[in-house]
């Protein structure tokens, strides 16, 4: 007897103080990927290595594909100290001035070290102190390294608070943090890196520029015969993270087609973007972001605040339900826990409930998501018909949807060593799940972030018999399907004789049994 798979949408959380201690709680609650927030980093990174090893020991233990995403700080710029360490009172309407330097501040007189900020200001500019709460407009520039604001907004500023400047392009060069962090992720073969602040699509080649020497400096030391060809080295490529953009600022969104073609996902982070533009703007940018992701094939994290009074609460508001609920009709691939998994005092009842908002999400989509699904469907048809000449991958997830749909199928079953063909089909929004088999771990692993698709990490035959055999025990063993039901097979380029750039649509358990016969 057959039953249906879980929830297709996957779940992010954060890992923290709360949860590190509940691994295990976390994975069965439901969580698929685990972000590192190295913001917290300070160049130890043993408490890290303790945490990575302790994840992919419990996942095994599990038997649970479960992705490492490493969150790089970004270029996060803020005020300096203030004096006797307290909060200084901004009074609307009255002057402060902000120049670069490490003084101490005061409430006349504030202070940065990030020259870029002060310098790039003009006047008229918007400054926002302290994720947005408070408000100053540049009046008056008193020097190259200083500026005259008033306050547009007032109330206490603590000291080291951040500094948002929405209205101009600061550089964005890979901090010397930022490289450690990328370096760090690099040797733990960490599955994905979220990179921070990004404003162009430059912001992401630095990234994988850096990631890809790195890599090419290990392979050295490996005695590689050719580690500057890494780019074109399969094996070593696909145990490099893949980049995730986070999009949180306004420069990105006027970026956000070259940022697509550079990026291997995005993250829709609304916290910082709610800050440097209008709040009332987010939830149609949200879902741009997300259609454009889908449209690009590319998996698409939404995240910040999702249930953000389960810090301290143990349920949500209304309002958080329906936010994560819609992130699931916008079709992400997977929701955000942040501060609720890695400081909250209800980790494991924040995953849990999360889980059950997307499942029923998923449940009530009914007719209206499959007329999104085949408006998507058709959508993505015309995009990809643009392009003169068709990747075999290409052409054959936008087969594999349509048989699927149209023969009634109750899962598509992917063979693919990097899982790219499981994530094309992904894209396409089927309504039945997507098992995806792989020899790879690594693959097995970033598969875990990606809407629909249900991982199994397996090295078939080596023949078409022998690998079909294999696929059959594996499935049966899920309980997502009996013995008989009809499926999609799809395969990209494999180890498998006869198996590369094949769509076939089949029965579990072979043609010869019963229902096939009956057919």
């Amino acid at each position: 007897m057959s039953h249906k798979p879980g929830r297709l949408t996957k779940l992010v959380a954060t890992l923290g103080p709360a949860s590190e201690v509940r691994l295990d709680e976390m994975i069965l609650a439901g969580v698929n990927v685990f972000r590192l927030n190295f913001s917290h980093s300070r160049g130890d990174f043993a408490p890290y290595v303790a945490v990575i090893t302790k994840i992919r020991e419990a996942a095994t233990r599990l038997n649970k594909p479960v992705a490492i995403l490493g969150d790089l700080q970004g270029p996060k710029f803020r005020i300096g100290e203030l004096e006797d360490h307290k909060a200084v009172d901004l009074v609307k309407g009255k002057r402060i001035q902000m120049s670069v330097g490490a003084t101490i501040g005061n409430s006349q007189h504030i202070y940065t070290k990030n020259a870029a900020v002060v310098n790039g200001l003009s006047v008229g500019h918007k400054v926002l102190l302290d994720d947005g709460f408070l408000e100053l407009k540049v009046v008056e520039r008193v020097g190259p390294d200083s500026i005259v604001c008033e306050v547009v907004v007032g109330g206490k500023l603590g000291e080291k608070k951040g500094i948002n400047v929405p209205d101009i392009l600061v550089s964005s060069k890979l901090s010397e943090k930022d490289k450690e962090d990328a370096t760090f992720a690099v040797s733990q073969e960490l599955d994905y890196v979220a990179a921070s602040f990004v404003q162009t699509a430059d912001d992401i080649v630095e990234l994988r520029e850096w990631i890809t020497s790195h890599a090419s400096k290990e392979l050295k030391e490996k005695g590689d015969a050719n580690p500057s060809n890494i780019s074109n080295h399969p094996q070593w490529r696909a145990k490099l993270p893949l980049i995730i953009a986070k999009i949180e600022k306004p420069q990105a969104i006027d970026h956000i087609h070259s940022i697509l073609e550079a990026t291997d996902g995005i993250m829709v982070a609304r916290g910082d973007l709610g800050v440097e533009m209008s709040l009332e703007r987010v939830p149609a940018i949200q879902k741009m972001l997300i259609e454009l992701c889908n449209q690009a094939q590319k998996p698409v994290i939404t995240a910040t605040q999702m249930l953000q009074t389960m810090i301290d609460n143990p349920v949500p508001t209304r309002a958080e339900v329906s936010d994560v609920a819609n992130a699931v009709f916008d079709g992400s691939d997977a929701v955000m826990l942040s501060a609720e998994s890695a400081v909250g005092q209800y980790p494991v009842q924040a995953v849990q409930t999360m889980v059950r908002i997307i499942e029923e999400a998923e449940k009530d989509l009914g007719q209206a998501i499959h007329r999104q699904q085949n408006a998507l469907f058709l959508e993505l048809r015309r995009v990809v018909s643009k392009e003169e000449k068709l990747s075999p991958s290409q052409a054959l997830a936008q087969l594999a949807v349509t048989a699927a749909r149209k023969t009634d199928c109750k899962a598509i079953i992917v063979i693919s060593y990097t899982g790219l063909m499981a994530c094309r089909i992904s894209k396409f929004k089927p309504d039945m799940p997507i098992i995806a088999f792989t020899a790879d771990p690594v693959s097995y692993r970033r598969m875990a972030l990606i809407a629909s698709v249900f991982p199994v990490l397996k090295k078939l035959g080596p023949s078409f018999d022998e690998a079909m055999q294999g696929i059959d025990e594996s499935v049966l063993q899920l309980g997502f399907l009996a013995a008989g039901d009809p499926v999609v097979m799809c395969a990209g380029v494999t180890d498998v004789a006869h198996f590369s750039n094949l769509l076939k649509i089949t029965h579990i358990g072979g043609a010869d049994n019963k229902k096939a016969a009956q057919q």
